[in-house]
C-alpha cells in the first residue's frame, strides 16, 4: 500500500507521535525534493475529528497558525502553514531530531543534571517570554510540548492552539479575541493547567507561569510537584510542593512562587520568574524584531547595554536592525495577504466567517493604509460571492435565505441596483406566494368546513342508530351476566355492561341499578346455600358496584348455613369456619341435628391453644406467647375465659357463639350411639400399658359420625345443664371404665388442668 500524500505535496513517511489534537508525522516535501533541498523533511500534524468538526475550528486554527508563523524564535518550533485537503485539516512545521521532554524525564526519575536542567529551563522560559511579548499564551504548556533537539537546543511547540490574551487584558491587541479556546476542544492537560484555567477563567500569562513551574520542578526532581493532582483539587486539599534541596534559597523562592495555586499569589510573568531564578534581568532583541532564522540570519542578539564601540560598528548594527525590520514588515504584509486570500477562497458565507474576514481586512488596512486597491478587491470579491449565492438560492426557491445574502452583499459594497432589483423580486415573489397560499388555505378551509358539517350530521345519525343497537345488545348481555347457575361475575361482566348502559342512558340509572340489585340479591341467597365464600365475594363486589342499594346492605353470609346436619364426618368440605380479623379463622365447626329440628354448629375439636391465639393478640386479655401452636386443648383456664372468648367471636363475626347446653353436647357427642373409641385418652395402668399420663392433640382419634373428635377423655368439657355448670365426657384422669360419653360431673368453673371446652355457633336458618 502506497504512502498517504496530503495536498499532492506532503508524503507521510512515519508516525512521530499522537496527542489530544491529533497525530504528527514525518513527511517528505516533494517540492523540496524537486528543488534538491538538502533537508526535504517537514513535520505534518493531522488534526483529529473532534477538532475538525468544531464549528469554527478551521477559521480559528488558521488564524492561530498565522500567529505561530509570526513567533520567529530559536526556542519555538517554526510553523510553515495551516491548510486543509478536503476533510483533512493539517499543519506543517519544521522537522526536528531529538526527544520530547516527557520521554527524557522518564530516564531521570530523580531529576536531570543541574547544568542540563538549567539549559532547558532557560530555553523554554525564553520561548514563553517571547510568545507573551506577542500577546500569545500557550495554554497547554507541558513536557509533551517541549522538544530537546540534538543540535538546536530546546524548542516549544503546539502554539497553534494557544489562546489570545482576552479583551480587557493589558496585553490584548485589537481584533484578537479568540473564537474558541483550547478548553472547548479538550486541549487542556489537567496536571499542568492552572486552577483558573480549570475553572474557565480568562487566560493570563500567569497560567503559563504555573505550567512552567511544574515543568521546572520535574527537571530538577523527576517528579510533578503535586503528583499530577489537578490544581483545583490540590487547592481544595491544601497541598504544598516538597522543597528541593538541590536548589538555592533564591531559586526555590522563585520556583515556589511560580507554583502558587491562586493567581493572586503566583508570579505574574515568566520574565519575573526568570529573573528571580537565574538572577539575570535582560532585554531580548526578540521582543523588538522578528526571527532572524526566518530570513536566514543565524543566532539571537541580546542587548544588555551599549558600550563605547567604534562608530562604524554601531552604524552597521543599526543598518542590520533596519534591514531586519523592513524584512519583517514585508513578511507580515505577505502573511496577511495570504490569510485574506485563503479566507476569500473559503467563502463560507457564515456570520463567523464574515466577522473573521472583516477583522483580518482591518489588520491589513492598518499595516498598509495606502493600499486601498487590495481592500477594495477583497470587498468586491466577497460582495460578488454573496450576490452569486443569493441568485442560486433564488433559483432554488429558497426565498427566506436570499434577503440575508443580499444584505451581506450590500454591506460589502455590492452593486446596489442589482441588489435592489433582486430584493424587490424576492419581496414581490414572497407576497405573491403568500397571497396564493392564503387563498388556497381559505378555499381549503371552507371546503373542509362543509365536509366536516356533512360528516357531523351523518355521524350523529349513525351514532344514534348505533346507540340504540348498543343499548339493546348491552341489556341482553347484562341479563345474561345476571343469570345465576353458579356464580355471577359482578366485578367483571356485570360492572362492565352496567357502566356502558349508564353512559348510554344516564336518565335510567336509578331504575336500572335497582333491577340489577334485586337480581344480585336473588343470586346471593341461592349461592350462599352452596358456597358461602363465593357468596361473600359476590356480595362484596355487589356493594362496591352499587353502594346506594339498601337491599344489598342487609345481606349477611352464614359460613355454616350451607352444611347438611350430621355430615361432618365426610371430610373438610363438610366443615365450616368464620373469618376473623387479620385474615385469621375461627374454630372449625360441624353442623349437627337437634331434636327440636333446629340444627346447631359445634366445634369439631376441643378448643385449642391455636384457636385462642388470635383472641389473645387482638384483645390483650391473655398472653398469646404461652399458647404454643401444638393443637393441644386449652386447659387451666376458668369459665370466664371461655365465656369471654365466645363473646369475642360473637362480636367479630356477627354470629352467636356460646358454651353448649348439656343436651346439645350429649346429642352431638353420642351421634349415632356408637360405642366409645377404645383409644380414647382416659386413665389406664395395666401391666406395661399406661394411658392418660399426658394430653393428646385434639386431632387424634377417630371422629364420630357427626364429625366430632375427642369427645370422651383428654379434657372434660364445660356445658350448662339447666343453668348448672357441668363437665362432660371425662378426662385423662378418669378411669377407663368410667370414662364414657355419658360421664358428667358438676364443676365450679375454676381453672384446672383437666377441663376444657367446645363452643356452639347458632345458625341463621
Amino acid at each position: 500500500m502506497g504512502r498517504q500524500v496530503i495536498k499532492g505535496r506532503f508524503e507521510l513517511v512515519s508516525l512521530l507521535g499522537a496527542g489530544g489534537m491529533g497525530a504528527v508525522y514525518k513527511a517528505l516535501d516533494r517540492r523540496k525534493v524537486e528543488a534538491s533541498d538538502s533537508d526535504p523533511y517537514v513535520a505534518v500534524k493531522l488534526l483529529n475529528d473532534e477538532f475538525r468538526q468544531h464549528p469554527d475550528a478551521f477559521i480559528s486554527l488558521q488564524r492561530e497558525s498565522r500567529k505561530s508563523q509570526t513567533l520567529a524564535h530559536p526556542n519555538i518550533v517554526t510553523v510553515y502553514d495551516f491548510d486543509r485537503d478536503k476533510n483533512t485539516v493539517f499543519m506543517t512545521m519544521e522537522f526536528l531530531e531529538g526527544f520530547p521532554l516527557d520521554e527524557l524525564l522518564r530516564q531521570f526519575p530523580h531529576g536531570m543534571e543541574q547544568e542540563e536542567a538549567n539549559s532547558i529551563l532557560k530555553d523554554i522560559s525564553n520561548a514563553l517570554i517571547y510568545a507573551h511579548s506577542h500577546n500569545i499564551i500557550h495554554s497547554d504548556f507541558k513536557p509533551g510540548n517541549i522538544f530537546v533537539t540534538k543540535k538546536k537546543g530546546t524548542k516549544v511547540f503546539d502554539f497553534g492552539i494557544a489562546r489570545a490574551v482576552s479583551e480587557g487584558s493589558a496585553a490584548h491587541t485589537a481584533g484578537e479575541k479568540t473564537i474558541f479556546d483550547a478548553g472547548t476542544l479538550g486541549a487542556l492537560t489537567p496536571a499542568y493547567a492552572s486552577n483558573e484555567m480549570l475553572r474557565g477563567a480568562e487566560p493570563s500569562e500567569s497560567d503559563d507561569v504555573y505550567a512552567l513551574g511544574c515543568v521546572a520542578y520535574e527537571l530538577f526532581s523527576g517528579a510533578h510537584p503535586f503528583k499530577k493532582t489537578p490544581a483545583n483539587q490540590a487547592l481544595e486539599k491544601k497541598l504544598k510542593p516538597k522543597k528541593l534541596k538541590n536548589l538555592s534559597r533564591r531559586q526555590w523562592n522563585a520556583l515556589s512562587s511560580a507554583l502558587e495555586l491562586t493567581r493572586d499569589n503566583r508570579t505574574a510573568t515568566v520574565a519575573e520568574f526568570y529573573d528571580g531564578f537565574f538572577g539575570k534581568p535582560r532585554v531580548l532583541l526578540w521582543a523588538l524584531v522578528a526571527s532572524v532564522a526566518a530570513f536566514g540570519v543565524a543566532g539571537a542578539l541580546y542587548i544588555e547595554k551599549f558600550s563605547d564601540q567604534e562608530k562604524a560598528q554601531e552604524e552597521l548594527k543599526v543598518q542590520m536592525q533596519e534591514q531586519m525590520a523592513q524584512q519583517l514588515e514585508r513578511s507580515t504584509i505577505e502573511n496577511q495577504q495570504q490569510t485574506l486570500e485563503r479566507l476569500v477562497k473559503l467563502s463560507a458565507l457564515t456570520p463567523n466567517w464574515d466577522k473573521e474576514v472583516r477583522k483580518e481586512l482591518l489588520v491589513y488596512a492598518k499595516l498598509v493604509p495606502e493600499d486601498t486597491e487590495t481592500t477594495d478587491k477583497v470587498s468586491s470579491r466577497i460582495a460578488t460571492a454573496y450576490l452569486t449565492e443569493a441568485k442560486h438560492l433564488m433559483a432554488d426557491e429558497q426565498l427566506d435565505a436570499v434577503i440575508p445574502m443580499l444584505e451581506a452583499s450590500s454591506a460589502w459594497g455590492g452593486p446596489e441596483d442589482d441588489i435592489k432589483i433582486l430584493t424587490n423580486q424576492v419581496i414581490t415573489q414572497q407576497e405573491s406566494e403568500r397571497l396564493k397560499a392564503e387563498n388556497a388555505r381559505l378555499a381549503e378551509a371552507q371546503e373542509e368546513a362543509d365536509r366536516l358539517e356533512a360528516e357531523r350530521q351523518k355521524r350523529e345519525t349513525e351514532m344514534e342508530i348505533a346507540r340504540r343497537a348498543q343499548i339493546k345488545q348491552e341489556v341482553t348481555s347484562l341479563e345474561n351476566s345476571l343469570r345465576c347457575p353458579n356464580e355471577i361475575d359482578v366485578e367483571g361482566r356485570v360492572a362492565s355492561h352496567l357502566r356502558v348502559l349508564d353512559s348510554l342512558e344516564p336518565e335510567r340509572t336509578n331504575e336500572l341499578h335497582s333491577i340489577v340489585a334485586d337480581s344480585l340479591v336473588q343470586c346471593f341467597n341461592k349461592i350462599a346455600k352452596v358456597s358461602p365464600y363465593s357468596a361473600e365475594r359476590m356480595l362484596s363486589e355487589s356493594r362496591t358496584l352499587l353502594p346506594e342499594q339498601a337491599a344489598l346492605k342487609t345481606l349477611k353470609v352464614d359460613y355454616c348455613g350451607h352444611l347438611e346436619p350430621g355430615s361432618g364426618n365426610k371430610g373438610r368440605r363438610y366443615t365450616c369456619t368464620d373469618p376473623l380479623p387479620r385474615q385469621a379463622k375461627g374454630p372449625v365447626m360441624v353442623v349437627v341435628p337437634m331434636p327440636n329440628g333446629n340444627p346447631i354448629a359445634i366445634s369439631q375439636y376441643e378448643i385449642t391453644y391455636d384457636d385462642v391465639s388470635d383472641y389473645c393478640t387482638v384483645t390483650q386479655m391473655c398472653d398469646s406467647r404461652k399458647y404454643a401452636t401444638n393443637y393441644l386443648p386449652v386447659h387451666s383456664i376458668d369459665i370466664n375465659f371461655a365465656e369471654n372468648y365466645a363473646g369475642w367471636l360473637s362480636s367479630v363475626t356477627g354470629n352467636v357463639y356460646r358454651l353448649p347446653t348439656y343436651e346439645e353436647w350429649l346429642m352431638a357427642a353420642k351421634a349415632d350411639g356408637a360405642a366409645e373409641s377404645p383409644d380414647r385418652n382416659c386413665f389406664l395402668k395395666y401391666g406395661g400399658i399406661e394411658k392418660g399420663t399426658e394430653l393428646q392433640k385434639t386431632t387424634n382419634g377417630k371422629p364420630n359420625s357427626y364429625g366430632l373428635a375427642s369427645t370422651v377423655g383428654n379434657v372434660q368439657e364445660w356445658a350448662y345443664d339447666n343453668n348448672l355448670l357441668v363437665a362432660a365426657g371425662g378426662s385423662r384422669q378418669t378411669p377407663m371404665n368410667d370414662c364414657r360419653v355419658t360421664t358428667v360431673t358438676a364443676h365450679s368453673g375454676q381453672a384446672d388442668e383437666f377441663t376444657g371446652f367446645r363452643l356452639v355457633r347458632e345458625l341463621q336458618r
